[in-house]
């Protein structure tokens, strides 16, 4: 049977990429004899590589694309011409131009674009957790989509930075900070937080990348808070999947790290200040997981959710 080739664009951040490995295993589940490729940022390439279910990942960036000369160029060097498939996530024109430079087969997306339509149509059934919305494109090819638990599949690493946690006495991850200041967690709740969990005999380990999570540890400090295991900006994405396996357990706000822990089985409590949970929250019948909406998720509300998770 000849192997046909899928290729995905999802060009946006962590959880977005890591979700979309749904449709990455819907692929592999009704075109067993397949090749997906995921095109994804730069920075990301490691988040799609280790997918399960990814055969090959080619990235790009602004700089590869920045000028008409380097985008024909970007096309000329893809390496897999007329694939069978491609899947445009997220209102992007240009991963549709792509697609069809590249002389892709079939072009699906949910959405409509402006320059022209895509022949096959998007079932539309109004899905709206993320899990569904990514897989339920497979399905303008099969008419149907399956549920599946992402998963992620690091390669194995050994470093001083999980050398130091595998140390640790009942290590927790802490993911409180994202790219939204209202999806964060308010500093004193977190100091809060992090009293609750030493005293409960818990190691906080504060995660995190970016100035924004950084300053966060700072303001932690000036509060007078120290009891907790700094590795913020220290660490890879495959040595962040490690960390939150030896952790054996994380607390995160809607950010990528839940969906990390999420793709890894690792039990972990989101916590979600503003909407969405209904769309990114995790899906407590695929993953080990407790969901925190807003007026639940003071510091002791969260300690108890994640004692009573991690405990069970």
């Amino acid at each position: 049977m000849e192997e046909k080739i899928f290729v995905i664009f999802n060009t946006t951040n962590i959880g977005d990429v890591l979700v979309t490995n749904t449709l990455v295993q819907n692929i592999k589940y009704y075109y067993q004899d397949s090749k997906v490729v995921f095109v994804c940022k730069k920075q990301m390439g490691d988040v799609a590589r280790y997918q399960s279910g990814v055969d090959d990942v080619v990235t790009m960036d602004k700089e590869s694309i920045n000028s008409f000369g380097k985008f024909l160029s970007f096309i000329k060097n893809f390496p897999y011409k007329k694939p069978f498939a491609s899947f445009v996530t997220y209102s992007n024109e240009r991963n549709l131009l792509i697609s069809r430079l590249i002389g892709a087969k079939h072009i699906i997306s949910h959405h409509k674009f402006k320059l022209w339509n895509t022949k096959e149509k998007y079932k539309l059934k109004e899905y709206t957790h993320m899990n569904d919305k990514w897989g339920g494109m497979i399905e303008s090819l099969t008419n149907e989509h399956k549920k599946f638990a992402i998963k992620y599949q690091p390669p194995k690493v050994d470093t001083p930075i999980l050398r130091q946690l595998e140390q640790l006495n009942k290590p927790v991850a802490l993911s409180v900070t994202s790219n939204f200041k209202s999806k964060d967690m308010k500093v004193q709740d977190c100091a809060e937080l992090i009293e609750l969990l030493n005293q409960n005999g818990y190691t906080p380990v504060m995660t995190g990348a970016g100035a924004v999570a950084s300053q966060y540890v700072i303001d932690l400090r000036k509060m007078g808070c120290f009891d907790f295991v700094d590795i913020v900006g220290c660490t890879s994405f495959v040595e962040l999947a490690h960390a939150l396996q030896i952790c054996g357990g994380c607390i995160s706000v809607d950010t990528g790290t839940m969906h990390f822990a999420n793709a890894l089985q690792v039990p972990v409590v989101g916590i979600f200040y503003v909407g969405e949970m209904e769309k990114w929250g995790s899906d407590t019948e695929l993953y080990p997981a407790k969901i925190l909406s807003n007026g639940n998720n003071n510091a002791s509300s969260i300690f108890s959710a994640y004692k009573e998770l991690i405990e069970a």
